[in-house]
């Protein structure tokens, strides 16, 4: 996907202070420099997308946003791609934000349906931008957790659909760990919602990535133990189609008899 809008904010007027709302008292945390960047820009009213390593804070940044919403007396969709992570996160919310703030709508369950922060699946959300979008009216940002699914073969038009019907004063946090093109498709979302869209990115993991290998009896090896491993096995392999071949000809020998 390609688009001709930019993302940048040269010669375009920005959102108005009046965005900028102090959060709930909560626990102090310490951000990182593309936390902080990224909630800037949602507090200044743009729509967000995130990319950043998994177990780098990226569900923070959608907390803090949601926080800001709820004291403000707003409402919130979060939507991912699954039902089971719809589940977790229903529940999620529910100890941080009380049972009472959250809602949760798939196709299976439909739970405080009027909460102001609800948590569906990305199809359940297209369906209500075509079916109900006067039930949005009070909604200020819909949140796409798993964001790369846009590029997905077969369920990707499901978010397409929900990024281009969302209603017009919705502002957009898109999250996600593996989206190789994100300013491709910044630049389309600007393109098709007639704004400006900000991306933040980062490429430091805050836990080191190590890879394991497991056996098949369970036990966890390293590089070196994995290796030796796998040499002896495919020795035994080795052995064990000698044997059989020398079995078989032997075999086939006596049947000549």
């Amino acid at each position: 996907m390609t688009g001709k809008r930019e993302t940048s904010t040269q010669g375009k007027r920005r959102p108005g202070r009046r965005h900028r709302k102090a959060y709930a008292a909560g626990p102090p945390v310490s951000l990182d420099p593309f936390q902080e960047q990224a909630i800037e820009a949602l507090l200044e009213g743009y729509s967000v997308l995130v990319a950043a390593p998994t177990g780098t804070g990226k569900t923070l940044i959608a907390e803090k946003l949601l926080v800001n919403i709820l004291s403000e007396g707003k409402g919130a969709v979060y939507t991912s791609p699954i039902k089971a992570l719809s589940n977790q996160k229903f529940r999620d919310f529910g100890q941080l934000f009380g049972q009472e703030q959250v809602g949760l709508i798939t196709g299976d369950l439909s739970i405080n349906e009027r909460a102001p922060l609800l948590v569906m699946t990305t199809e359940i959300f297209r369906n209500w931008c075509f079916a109900n979008p006067e039930d949005l009216a009070h909604t200020s940002h819909v949140i796409f957790d798993e964001m790369h699914y846009l590029d997905d073969q077969e369920r990707g038009t499901a978010w397409e659909e929900s990024i281009i019907f969302a209603p017009p004063h919705m502002k957009i946090l898109g999250l996600s760990a593996t989206v190789p093109n994100v300013r491709e498709i910044a630049s389309w979302m600007a393109d098709v919602r007639g704004e400006v869209v900000k991306v933040i990115e980062e490429r430091c993991r805050a836990v080191p990535l190590e890879i394991a290998w497991i056996a098949p009896g369970g036990e966890v090896l390293d590089e070196e133990e994995a290796r030796e491993e796998i040499a002896e096995r495919q020795e035994v392999r080795r052995w064990r189609h000698r044997y059989w071949d020398g079995m078989l000809a032997g075999g086939r020998e006596e049947a000549n008899f």
